[in-house]
């Protein structure tokens, strides 16, 4: 037989604060709704005194608060098991996600030291990633870029927000390729204390590296182009102009300005008829851009008059090509024009 028991302190129940959920935000109802799950549980295999003896009533109370305090810890367990099991999915998700991305993705110390890779970027890099990390970033720069880099990366530190720039990444191998980086600068916390870290907070700079040497050889490629036709309308005698869809001018040669007296640069962006103050707005030309060349590809020796202001009329000749797209959409034209004496 007991004796009188002690009375213990009030058990209140264990509050577990789980992932992404302060304490206070844990409501009361859930808390009622544990409690009542718990002793559900418990009523399924009570525990019956047989004769109780006085104070036994009191100690088989703080009994039942116990297994009821001991279900809930158990639940509150299970619930956590779960939720952890769920980040670890969640985790090894991300980390698929982050290291195979089209894009890399280098994460950088206030110092320019590559503190983490993925594997696309380590492979853009042509070299192991166990190998990148702890490396200067500025090393894999080519030479003639390393003071825009450096540039860039003092930038993105001092005004705190996403800046691009391009660059020139020389690959382990040797080989080069173009690079358009994206970059911002974070605060982490970090509790191992690293050398620079203020209250624990370090701050770092993300890059994200994507191989634009496709673009840029295409770019230059219409840029040679471009320089190439301009080359050869200054040379060629005959005066050249060349037109777009709308009959805007893109290009003239030197011969047409300086046999229609133009400045350079005076031309372009304008529409033919709108040259020379209006001189080239006629019908004959109208018909020809607007009628004619529509539904010919090709008009040779399409002869107009002209009346200029400073040398009276004159009679042209004049070869126009139409060049479309694939859609039959005209892309440019191109008009070729000699002057007929008298």
């Amino acid at each position: 037989m007991l004796g009188t028991a002690t009375p213990l302190p009030n058990l209140r129940l264990i509050q577990v604060k789980f992932p992404g959920r302060a304490m206070k935000d844990i409501e009361e109802d859930e808390t009622n709704k544990l409690r009542t799950e718990a002793e559900a549980l418990i009523a399924r295999e009570p525990i019956a005194l047989v004769n109780p003896q006085p104070g036994e009533e009191l100690l088989h109370k703080l009994l039942h608060e116990l297994q009821v305090h001991q279900v809930e810890l158990k639940m509150q367990n299970d619930e956590l098991r779960q939720a952890q099991i769920a980040m670890e999915a969640s985790r090894d998700s991300y980390v698929d996600l982050f290291d195979f991305a089209p894009v890399g993705y280098i994460t950088l110390s206030r110092e320019g030291m590559i503190s983490a890779i993925n594997l696309t970027a380590a492979d853009m890099l042509g070299v192991v990633r166990k190998q990148l990390v702890s490396r200067r970033f500025s090393q894999f720069v080519a030479e003639e870029d390393r003071d825009r880099w450096h540039h860039h990366f003092i930038s993105v530190i001092q005004h705190e927000q996403r800046q691009r720039c391009e660059l020139s990444i020389q690959r382990g191998d040797g080989t080069r390729f173009h690079a358009r980086l994206d970059s911002d600068h974070y605060s982490e916390y970090d509790k191992s204390s690293k050398p620079g870290a203020v209250n624990g907070w370090v701050s770092i700079v993300r890059v994200a590296l994507s191989d634009v040497t496709e673009r840029v050889l295409s770019e230059y490629s219409v840029q040679s182009t471009r320089a190439l036709n301009a080359s050869i309308m200054d040379t060629v005698r005959e005066p050249l102009v060349v037109l777009d869809g709308a009959l805007k001018v893109v290009a003239v040669s030197r011969s047409f300005r300086e046999r229609f007296g133009l400045a350079p640069g005076e031309a372009e962006g304008s529409r033919i008829y709108d040259l020379g103050g209006g001189q080239w707005d006629i019908p004959k030309l109208k018909e020809l851009l607007e009628t004619l060349l529509p539904h010919e590809q090709l008009v040779q020796g399409y002869e107009l008059e002209i009346d200029f202001a400073d040398t009276g009329k004159r009679r042209l000749l004049l070869n126009a090509r139409r060049n479309s797209e694939a859609s039959g959409e005209t892309q440019s034209i191109v008009l070729a024009m000699e002057v007929v004496a008298g």
